[in-house]
């Protein structure tokens, strides 16, 4: 890799990680890792998938154990993914895919997709 390459894409670097959108985003992600309902919300759905899955080893698909587990694990995974700092989180993170898809279109523009 030359130099020059080199040296575009450290300021590359700094550029994204001088964003608004960059910022936020560590901003979202310590007030995730902040919030101890979050990390309630984050185990009760750990713990839902152990035992959906341990119901699974031991039962048809279809049974009522099985069901169970499956309401229990989607619920908690439904209220995981609803908690507030959760969805702003996820907005934030959108909105920095968005960023990091602009840069991919302004570098890879010239390349259409064919496979060699």
């Amino acid at each position: 890799m030359n130099e020059k390459l080199l040296l575009d894409l450290i300021n590359l670097q700094k550029e994204i990680k001088n964003t608004e959108e960059y910022k936020d985003v560590l901003l979202k992600n310590s007030l995730l890792e902040n919030s101890d309902e979050v990390k309630l919300l984050s185990y009760k759905k750990d713990m839902a998938i152990v035992e959906y899955e341990d119901t699974l080893k031991h039962y048809n698909k279809n049974s009522n154990e099985v069901l169970s587990a499956e309401k229990v694990m989607a619920k908690s995974i439904y209220e995981l993914n609803n908690h507030k700092l959760v969805k702003e989180y996820n907005a934030s993170f959108a909105k920095l895919n968005n960023v990091y898809e602009e840069i991919n279109q302004e570098l890879f523009s010239f390349y259409k997709g064919v496979k060699k």
